[in-house]
């Protein structure tokens, strides 16, 4: 089965499952749990009720945004650091935008120029080659090196672990 995060309205509840019913509307995540299919069954601790005012559409991405979250809570980022992001596909946009909103200066890298200008829109510092993201860095952090960094893109290459060890 395809997928790892799904969004829907709860069909049957087992007997040791407490704080649902058929019908609330819940976004689930779990690879093997909550896949692209129309039932599906998921433990109670992957499935959250989607509160009103949020689509189904929208819950189904609750799993992408844990993933960037958890990624943000490990780097631990204060008000006014400064984070690189490496790859901004989805992950990687959610990542930028919750440092944003954490207070941090926030520099983003990735190969794609379109993806880079997505995020220049809520204000993160764009760069779509190595020697631009790296001249980013030393100049958004006055030459001392940034705070932190996120990978969300994924190579067979050493280039973004070097890049990461580089500008911190």
């Amino acid at each position: 089965a395809l997928g790892y995060s799904s969004a829907g309205s709860v069909v049957a509840v087992g007997g040791h499952v407490l704080g649902l019913q058929p019908s609330d509307r819940v976004a689930c995540a779990g690879a093997d749990y909550a896949s692209h299919a129309e039932f599906v069954a998921v433990p109670r601790n992957l499935v959250a009720k989607i509160p009103d005012g949020v689509s189904d559409l929208e819950a189904s991405f609750t799993t992408i945004g844990a993933i960037a979250l958890q990624g943000v809570r490990l780097a631990d980022p204060k008000i006014g650091e400064t984070f690189l992001v490496i790859g901004l596909g989805l992950v990687g946009q959610i990542a930028a935008q919750i440092l944003q909103a954490n207070g941090c200066l926030t520099i983003g890298y990735d190969l794609n120029p379109d993806l880079v200008t997505r995020s220049e829109t809520y204000g993160v510092h764009g760069a779509e080659t190595v020697g631009l993201a790296e001249d980013q860095c030393l100049r958004l952090s006055n030459g001392r090196g940034i705070d932190g960094v996120i990978i969300c893109a994924g190579t067979s290459s050493n280039e973004l672990i070097e890049l990461a060890g580089q500008v911190t």
